[in-house]
């Protein structure tokens, strides 16, 4: 696997080098800000600004030159669209052709610029996940949401692609429009089930397609940037981070169903019987069968504070909880204590 790190160096424009999004700055900024942090020499809030600070200067410079290279591409083709109208259809076919490889041209220009744009977007989310993976809650979801819905935000004409699209559809229409050079005209929006059959466009489609898929503000939401694009690989080490990270998520999950399935079908059918076996008298039967259910109610308030900020701290506290309560339940017959046996059903809670 290649660090993107490196694929960003490698596939980035020479021309267009400087407007690119400084990943490697911003990924050392991240480990300074984690051993800062741990030495004590700053706490969170100030991490949370400064990094917020450095990534909207970031977003800022990607933006402005996007919209710099999308009034270029919009220049280039109005003045084609000026020598198309002085086509008629005795118009000689090279000068149609002539005309048609500049639209072309343009087409490819902004296959580049949507290449820019996906680079851009995949080192933002990327970014975004690697600071939350350090800091152990879910910043991309606060980042996100506030620059998104803002008035004047810049994250839109990176994950909307609103200018594009628009350069996109004019490059289309006139190509389509060329498509026939003695005059019959054809209209993409007049006839949305006419294809256009070139490879210019096919291109242009495709990273359209791509980079809508990508960068949709509620995937990206909903899954806190774990979206990979197919020709984009993450290094090895995130690679094996993830997994080994699921998979103990996975596990914990199964742990912990099992265990309730114990507490369901084995533990309180039972609980009975167990509880008058060391004494306890008919009243407490109740109380032991119930105070599991009153630890959840004051349980689930925290726990879902708690699992706003992230959720795998919670699983393991509380896969931790469920273990050692069913463990003091069963114990407490050895120790013949009702007191352990209520803590542990407590504990289950």
């Amino acid at each position: 696997m290649v660090n993107f790190g490196k694929v960003l160096a490698s596939d980035q424009l020479e021309e267009w080098k400087e407007y690119y999004i400084n990943y490697k700055m911003m990924k050392k900024k991240v480990k300074q800000y984690v051993q800062q942090t741990q030495d004590g020499g700053r706490n969170h809030e100030q991490v949370l600004k400064e990094f917020s600070r450095m990534l909207d200067e970031q977003i800022e410079k990607v933006v402005l030159f996007l919209l710099k290279q999308q009034g270029h591409l919009a220049s280039r083709i109005e003045k084609l669209g000026q020598q198309r109208a002085i086509l008629t259809e005795h118009s000689e076919i090279s000068q149609v052709s002539q005309v048609r490889e500049a639209y072309r041209q343009v087409g490819l220009d902004l296959v580049k610029l949507l290449r820019f744009v996906d680079m851009n977007a995949t080192g933002i989310r990327k970014i975004l996940k690697k600071f939350d993976k350090r800091f152990g809650y879910r910043f991309t979801d606060y980042y996100i949401s506030t620059r998104a819905n803002h008035p004047y935000s810049q994250l839109q004409p990176i994950f909307k692609q609103v200018g594009i699209v628009a350069v996109a559809g004019a490059l289309t229409r006139n190509l389509a429009s060329l498509q026939d050079h003695q005059g019959s005209f054809i209209s993409i929006y007049d006839h949305p089930s006419i294809t256009l059959k070139d490879p210019v466009i096919e291109q242009i489609n495709n990273s359209v397609q791509k980079l809508t898929h990508s960068t949709t503000f509620l995937t990206f939401l909903g899954q806190h940037a774990m979206i990979i694009p197919e020709d984009v690989q993450t290094s090895s080490e995130d690679l094996v981070d993830d997994q080994s990270y699921h998979f103990m998520s996975l596990m914990l999950n199964l742990v912990n169903t099992f265990l309730y399935m114990v507490n369901t079908y084995i533990i309180v059918p039972t609980a009975d019987d167990y509880s008058v076996s060391l004494g306890a008298a008919a009243t407490v039967c109740g109380v032991i069968i119930g105070s599991m259910a009153v630890a959840q109610v004051f349980s689930s308030v925290y726990f879902s504070a708690w699992s706003n900020r992230s959720y795998f701290r919670p699983l393991v506290f509380s896969s931790i909880m469920l273990f050692s309560g069913n463990l003091l339940y069963a114990l407490a017959y050895d120790l013949n204590s009702l007191t352990v046996l209520i803590l542990g059903r407590l504990l289950c809670g």
